[in-house]
């Protein structure tokens, strides 16, 4: 079983010896371009999901139900957070009761996941063991599953007892899963140090929840629309700076499920495409702009006109790299299938260091990012170098774990040994 917890994730700049001011005219257009750019993914997001919608029920009546639901469950989005919890753990019945019939055929029941649910809640011993009586839950619900497949898949059974039989162990399953949830619920109250009145407000939430009715075709449709709406908006506010809105989504959304007509299969793909080459681009953007890149990058530029204009020592090529020549060296420059030895430091703007060789390393420059392989081709045995690269010469919008990040700018003095000495030939000339 899937616990559903929508966690939203804010990524902060950090580290950063310099920021941004909101008031910045670059700043404020951009924080609109944002608006603009999650507004209208959250239009094409909902038009998407809506044309699939309409084709799957044809019905007025249906699409009625499955809107009024879509509306309901949005609404949620603007109550406390802790009745959006209980409201959130209510909705782990419904995605679980979909794919249980779904899958293995298997109809769950939503009284006795919601009794069964209180109750673990009420438990005041939960705390105790509860990573034990999760295992033990998870699984007695895969030996009831087993079971009740068998059940299902055996038809020489008599009907009556069989269908009796089936009926209780759905039950079974049911109370397996909301006490479960319910131990869940009673972690986070206490985790989270929840007062009564937000825990009188999870309870609410939870049971407002457990309001709609799974048997309805349309109403489950509407729920899982919703469901896969949230997981896709806190999807993409893990990674970019782009906030799916509920309000535009369901006003698209709606304006397709009111449409008389039934869109088609072909229409829904065209529809699809240019959702995701949509997303797509609008991703790329918010990367590239997003506060912490917008404070790399910035800082990086600044960085580099500062050096270049009190040192005239520094040079800047085409590509954007700057450097600084300390020892010009000796010899042939080097060759890109070169096996070069080489001692460096890298450091940030802020001038920490975050790496460093204390005894030489064997480089080829085909195999480092670009900037360090242009310095490396610029240089000889026995030469020195101060090596400032811009992101897009360095890590780019990915950074390096959490040593390097996004669109930053580096700074590298470098040293070059020589050539690595390979067996049966003599060192390399200095």
């Amino acid at each position: 079983m899937k616990k559903i917890f929508l966690l939203a994730i804010v990524v902060l700049a950090a580290g950063c010896a310099m920021t941004l001011s909101a008031q910045d005219p670059d700043i404020a257009a951009i924080a609109q371009q944002h608006k603009a750019k999650s507004d209208s993914l959250s239009m094409l997001y909902g038009q998407l999901v809506g044309t699939r919608a309409a084709i799957d029920n044809p019905k007025n009546k249906a699409r009625k139900a499955l809107l009024k639901t879509v509306s309901d469950l949005l609404a949620v989005e603007n109550k406390d957070k802790s009745y959006k919890d209980g409201h959130t753990l209510a909705m782990a019945f419904y995605g679980n009761y979909a794919a249980l019939k779904k899958d293995k055929g298997i109809v769950a029941s939503r009284k006795a996941f919601a009794d069964a649910f209180l109750a673990a809640y009420s438990d005041t011993s939960a705390a105790a063991n509860l990573n034990q009586r999760f295992q033990a839950l998870n699984g007695d619900a895969r030996r009831m599953m087993t079971e009740l497949q068998a059940l299902l898949a055996d038809s020489t059974a008599a009907t009556a007892a069989r269908t009796k039989l089936i009926a209780l162990k759905s039950d079974s399953l049911s109370r397996n899963m909301g006490t479960f949830f319910g131990f869940q619920a009673g972690s986070l109250v206490k985790r989270q140090n929840y007062s009564a009145e937000q825990c009188n407000q999870l309870l609410q939430g939870f049971k407002a929840g457990m309001a709609f009715d799974e048997k309805n075709d349309a109403v489950l449709s509407g729920i899982m629309v919703v469901n896969e709406f949230l997981q896709t908006r806190e999807s993409v506010k893990r990674h970019v700076d782009l906030t799916y809105s509920p309000e535009v989504f369901l006003k698209s959304f709606a304006a397709v499920l009111n449409d008389k007509k039934t869109p088609t299969e072909e229409q829904y793909k065209a529809m699809e495409k240019s959702f995701k080459d949509y997303a797509g681009d609008a991703e790329s953007w918010a990367r590239e702009n997003s506060p912490e890149a917008l404070t790399h990058r910035t800082m990086g530029k600044k960085y580099i006109e500062r050096i270049m204009e009190r040192d005239p020592g520094y040079i800047q090529t085409p590509s954007g790299l700057v450097y600084k020549v300390l020892a010009p060296g000796s010899g042939e420059q080097f060759k890109m299938d070169d096996m070069i030895l080489v001692k460096y430091k890298g450091t940030h703007v802020d001038g920490t260091t975050f790496d460093e060789s204390k005894e030489p390393v064997a480089f080829a420059p085909g195999r480092v990012v670009a900037g360090f392989r242009e310095a490396l081709l610029m240089m000889r045995p026995g030469a020195k170098m101060i090596a400032v690269m811009p992101s897009n010469l360095a890590y780019g919008d990915r950074g390096a774990g959490d040593v390097i990040k996004p669109y930053e700018t580096l700074i590298f003095e470098i040293e070059t040994i020589g050539l690595e000495q390979k067996e049966g030939k003599a060192p390399a000339e200095k």
